[in-house]
Order: C-alpha cells, then structure tokens, then sequence
C-alpha cells in the first residue's frame, strides 16, 4: 500500500458561505458565518444535499458496464469520514497539535449517505481506492479510522509520500489517479468533497460533495 499526508485547510467560513447564501461581494460577519454553519450542518440541509447527490450518483453509477478492474475513487475527509465535529470544537479553526492527536485517535464518524454509496458500489463488485491527502505519517491511523468508520472491504488507501508533501492537491491526486491507471485499473469514478479531488484525467463520473468549512487547492 502507499501513504497519505495531512492538509492544511484554510477556513473560509466568511468566503464560501455567500455563495451559499446567494450573497454577492459583501462578507458576513464571522459569528453570524459560524451560526449559518452550524444550521446548515445540524438541521438537516446538508444530509438532504448529500442524500440528493449521492441518488442521482447511484442512478450514473447504475448504467456503467462493470469490468474486472472496474474501481471508484474515494477521498477522505469529509467524504469518507466526517470531520465537522471536531472542527466545530476548535470553534472552525486550525489547531495543528489538536488535528494530529485527532488523527492518531481514528474516531472520525462515518458519513451515512456516503456508506450507502460505497455500499452500492461494493454490491456490485467495483473496486474503492481511497486517495487521501493527508500526511504519509498518519497513514496507519487513517487505514483504522476508515475501517472503524465501517468501510471494511477496499483495495487500497493511498495517502502522500514525503516527496509529494508540497504538491498541490490537484497535482497531486491527478497523477496518482494515472498511476492508477496504468496499473490496468478502470477508473469509472471519483467522489469527493474539493473540487481538486476531480480535476485532471481518468476521473470517470465526478461526484462532488458540499464542504462549506475549508478549500483545498
């Protein structure tokens, strides 16, 4: 298996959550951000947009003919496994002591509508790949998060070397997928909650999630 590296996630409460709003330039007050971020993650909005996304997924993922190889490509946090509480009990900030004990403890909670997803695939004899942009370091505690998340049954985690420490998400994830690839894997999907977790080639059906906590370049 290969490894994984730990993100620095810029919080961008006062910048994405306009465009959730339908704002236009003008910025919000940070409490009243953390309050939105709250309602939207704790009444319901969020699980509603993921359950929509990942139906119609399923619908896309139905008409695809299955081969040997075929695999579906996972991202991590905030995909696989949800990292909201935590970040709510940092008050959305970045602590990075709190973030690495957080990762060696592998309690993340799983992502309900996201198992479903993955519980589908699997139903069907595709393949998960998980490619994670945490830190090659935290390797060991991501394998046994995803797999006390419930995701018991993948073909790889794939996290970054100490050489791709600085590429940018977007790179990074956009060669491992064609090393991927040239290992005769079929890539028919990528999940995942950045838009740098899609770009770039043998992606297949991109299915991207909410996440108004963080940008990943």
């Amino acid at each position: 298996m290969k490894t994984i590296k730990s993100i620095s996630k810029a919080i961008i409460l006062g910048v994405l959550l306009p465009a959730y709003i339908g704002c236009s330039s003008s910025l919000l007050n940070l409490a009243d951000s953390k309050k939105m971020i709250k309602k939207y993650y704790e009444t319901g909005e969020y699980n509603a947009e993921l359950n929509k996304i990942v139906l119609n997924a399923i619908v896309d993922f139905k008409n695809v003919e299955v081969q040997k190889n075929s695999v579906v490509i996972f991202d991590v946090d905030d995909t696989a496994i949800s990292n909201y509480e935590f970040m709510k009990s940092m008050d959305f900030g970045n602590v990075s002591s709190a973030w690495d004990k957080y990762m060696v403890d592998s309690n993340a909670p799983v992502i309900p509508e996201i198992k479903m997803l993955y519980d589908f695939l699997i139903s069907r004899r595709i393949k998960i790949i998980f490619l994670s942009g945490r830190n090659y370091k935290n390797y060991e505690g991501t394998y046994k998060n995803l797999k006390n998340a419930g995701y018991n049954d993948f073909d790889t985690l794939i996290v970054r070397s100490e050489g791709q420490l600085n590429s940018p998400a977007s790179d990074y994830k956009s060669i491992e997928r064609l090393v991927i690839a040239n290992l005769g894997y079929n890539i028919i999907g990528c999940v995942g909650d950045q838009q740098s977790d899609l770009e770039g080639g043998n992606a297949g059906i991109k299915i991207k999630l909410p996440n108004y906590l963080y940008f990943v370049e």
